[in-house]
């Protein structure tokens, strides 16, 4: 638990220290390449665990599965600063989604799966998304935004013509 700091100056502003020490983040460092860095020495224990499902996700699995995410998207052709729009509820990936988005050189925008689809379609219009990831469940939403999809959990990949590879 943090320690709560009132700034004198501004009532209204309210301030929270955490007890533990500054963590030192080096300027050269991606932020997949710092969450990462000493996973592997904690490979066995539970990174994530969904609360709906109680599904588990150990470091291990965790590193291994950012590392094949981040490969597949620059297979599938992504580049470093393009956008990769993900609509996705609440899940164990999602981390895994993140950070293999930043691993790949790419942007990663989080769009609301809960959202109107002409809603998500602007995110990724204005975004210039190259792609998108979500589930089974809001891809109906997507599928017709003329960018390719990965499906999360699913062995297709819609691209632009709509035709699984």
């Amino acid at each position: 638990m943090g320690t709560f700091v009132q700034n004198s100056a501004q009532e209204d502003e309210h301030i929270f220290r955490s007890r533990s020490p500054d963590v030192r983040v080096l300027d050269n460092i991606t932020l997949p390449e710092f969450v990462l860095q000493n996973a592997e020495l904690y490979a066995g224990n539970v990174a994530f665990v969904e609360a709906v499902t109680g599904k588990k996700i150990t470091y291990g699995e965790m590193v291994r599965d950012t590392r094949r995410f981040a490969k597949a998207l620059r297979s599938l052709g992504l580049k470093k600063g393009q956008v990769v729009v993900v609509v996705l509820p609440n899940v164990a990936e999602y981390a895994i989604v993140a950070l293999g988005i930043m691993a790949a050189g790419g942007v990663f925008s989080g769009a609301n799966p809960s959202g109107h689809a002409s809603e998500i379609k602007k995110q990724v219009e204005v975004a210039g998304a190259k792609i998108i990831v979500t589930n089974g469940a809001t891809y109906e939403k997507v599928k017709a935004f003329g960018v390719p999809v990965i499906l999360l959990g699913e062995e297709v990949i819609e691209h632009e013509l709509g035709k699984p590879t």
